[in-house]
């Protein structure tokens, strides 16, 4: 926020509560009864329509006498009655006025004026013109001065302008002030009293509304046209509030216009392929027919799912339609019964009363029982579809996934790498292993009906999966449906499905060996051999046939060693330690990218059991080289 703004509206507030202050002093410890009766007739009464006498006489800044009609006629006017030497209400009623007008795209003297007139018959031309100078200094626009005028003038005018517009003042003697209630009224063009806004502060777009109202919307835009549509003056409140029935009409109107041009569109491309065929069948005799009778119905032919190219795709459609139709059955069914008892039972005279009635008990345990049936059935049907998606078939192709701000990273068993394309076979089903390197993505393929949020794993927490088995060759939209970023629109791929036989070709045309032999480089370059040989000189357990086994840990508990312990291993060893062996791993964190953490992990996974188990040793004896040092004689050794 502006140093300025916040300073003022700080005076603002403190302005008004001084008042506040002031006000309730004087009527606890000053009022009397005289002075209780002057106050309560001070008000603004609303008199819209009421004609502002064009006749009254009044002094402008420089001295010289003005008719007010002299400033009717083409622009609507705002008008401020506050005199000009007031210590507090009337200052803030001007201050808050040339604040909105600064936020106001409309200019002073160009599509409409402003009138601000004392009601003070004491006060000169002199102080009026000081005051122009302040507030159209503070204002700032070019051509204010011409539109922005401060009159003063003798008690009679005074007094037939006020109650022309309801503005009901009173002056106290022994206060030496006036009583006064804070508020500007809009003029039409011709004087008319338009809009009324109390207080000391008006919004920018409810004075923008009252002057396009005032001047019969011969200024503006079409938005304000639009906005008045959907926004009513409250009288009450001198506010404008959105209008609910408005709304809904533009709403509504909105609607039927987008079905109308859809059923255009779609009857135009039906005109345009009956052209592009040379000899008509019996389809092409039927269309005019189809377009003659069934017009209404054209909107049920837009498609509301995309292409299904999956196994389990029908299976998420069926349950969607089901749940589709379910639901129209019952909105359908509670418009038509709200139809019906208002028909029926609607008071036919003024004087009949409803009569007390009470529901048998069998309708009160059908609408009971008949929806808990349903409900549970939907969830036991999701369920079904849930599992069937969340589990994978043993034999699926493993391909890992890595989501990066923005591009989809693809690495194949056979070492094959992709960016933002997916190749895969056909009927065959593929399980993808997803993980971010950065923020929550989500890995989204309509046509298969996979939608998976990929998230930045912390070490322990198990990596999310997906697996599908597309049936059609082709060529399908991958998209990211999580907002990532700045550039996430554009974190989009394709999934190209192909045959078999051109699957075969595609692996065979490029990579830099398996992803489990670059995980053995990895392996290798960070010394990890060194420590897990498998031989009695060993300092950590032995690797080979660790996937998926069960692993003692020093705690007495044990764990399945998945992919998720294999990564906490990696980057947080000493979070879960194996039965027999000391924490001296290193950790990884921040050295590994999850590209090459998943390389680690299918080297690992490849290793078989055929080396033999040897037990842990409790304390390895002597002084343990360093991982670097071990690659080193590792290296020297030859050892595989």
């Amino acid at each position: 926020m502006n140093v300025r703004v916040f300073y003022q509206s700080q005076a603002k507030l403190l302005g008004v509560l001084a008042l506040l202050l002031l006000l309730t002093c004087q009527s606890v410890a000053q009022n009397t009864p005289a002075q209780q009766a002057l106050l309560r007739d001070i008000r603004i009464e609303q008199r819209l329509n009421a004609q502002v006498p064009p006749d009254l006489t009044f002094l402008d800044e420089t001295g010289h006498a003005v008719r007010l009609n002299e400033y009717f006629g083409s622009k609507p006017t705002i008008l401020v009655l506050a005199y000009y030497d007031c210590p507090m209400l009337c200052t803030l009623v001007l201050n808050g006025l040339t604040s909105s007008l600064t936020d106001l795209k409309f200019n002073v003297g160009q599509e409409f004026n402003v009138i601000t007139v004392s009601f003070d018959p004491r006060e000169k031309p002199e102080l009026a013109a000081e005051k122009k100078e302040v507030y159209v200094r503070r204002y700032g626009r070019p051509g204010a001065s011409a539109g922005w005028h401060f009159l003063t003038g003798d008690e009679a005018n005074i007094k037939r302008l006020a109650e022309a517009v309801g503005f009901h003042y009173a002056y106290d003697p022994e206060s030496g002030q006036f009583a006064h209630a804070s508020g500007i009224m809009v003029l039409t063009p011709e004087g008319k009293v338009s809009r009324y806004f109390y207080g000391i502060e008006y919004p920018p777009r409810d004075l923008r509304l009252g002057l396009v109202e005032a001047s019969n919307n011969h200024i503006g835009s079409l938005a304000d046209q639009v906005l008045l549509l959907c926004y009513h003056y409250d009288v009450a409140t001198g506010k404008y509030a959105p209008l609910a029935v408005n709304a809904m009409r533009l709403a509504g109107a909105l609607t039927v216009a987008i079905l109308a041009l859809a059923i255009v569109v779609m009857l135009r491309k039906e005109r345009n392929k009956r052209k592009e065929k040379e000899n008509g069948d019996k389809q092409e005799k039927t269309a005019p027919v189809f377009s003659s009778y069934f017009l209404p119905f054209a909107f049920y032919l837009l498609p509301l799912l995309p292409e299904s190219a999956s196994t389990e795709a029908h299976r998420v459609d069926a349950l969607f339609y089901f749940l589709l139709g379910l639901c129209g059955f019952v909105a359908a069914g509670v418009i038509v019964l709200i139809t019906y008892f208002a028909v029926k039972y609607r008071r036919r005279t003024a004087d009949q009363l409803a009569l007390p009635s009470s529901s048998p008990k069998w309708v009160e345990l059908s609408w009971t029982i008949i929806p808990l049936i349903i409900f549970v059935g939907i969830f036991i049907w999701g369920a079904r579809v849930y599992f069937a998606l969340a589990r994978p078939p043993e034999d699926a192709i493993e391909i890992n996934v890595v989501a990066k701000q923005w591009m989809w990273k693809f690495q194949h068993p056979e070492g094959q790498r992709e960016i933002d394309e997916l190749h895969v076979p056909v009927n065959r089903p593929v399980k993808l292993t997803l993980v971010s390197e950065d923020v929550i993505h989500s890995f989204y393929v309509p046509a298969f009906r996979i939608h998976q949020d990929v998230l930045p794993l912390s070490p322990g927490r198990p990596y999310r999966t997906v697996w599908f088995e597309a049936t059609r060759a082709g060529r399908y939209h991958l998209f990211c449906s999580q907002y990532c970023g700045t550039d996430h629109s554009g974190m989009i791929g394709e999934v190209i499905v192909m045959e078999p036989a051109d699957y075969q070709r595609w692996l065979a045309s490029g990579g830099e060996g398996s992803l489990a032999s670059m995980g053995q480089k990895q392996f290798r370059q960070l010394a990890c051999n060194e420590c897990h040989s498998g031989n009695a000189q060993a300092r950590g357990p032995s690797l080979d046939g660790l996937y998926n086994s069960t692993v003692a840990l020093q705690n007495g508990q044990t764990v399945k060693a998945d992919e998720s312990y294999l990564r906490e291993s990696i980057l947080a060893p000493r979070a879960r330690i194996v039965a027999g062996f000391q924490p001296i791993m290193p950790t990884f964190q921040n050295q590994l990218d999850e590209e090459q953490i998943l390389e680690l992990i299918a080297y690992i996974k490849s290793l078989g059991a055929e080396r033999q188990q040897v037990p842990p040793v409790s304390q390895p004896a002597g002084p343990q080289p360093s991982p670097v040092q071990g690659a080193i004689r590792q290296s020297e050794s030859g050892r595989p």
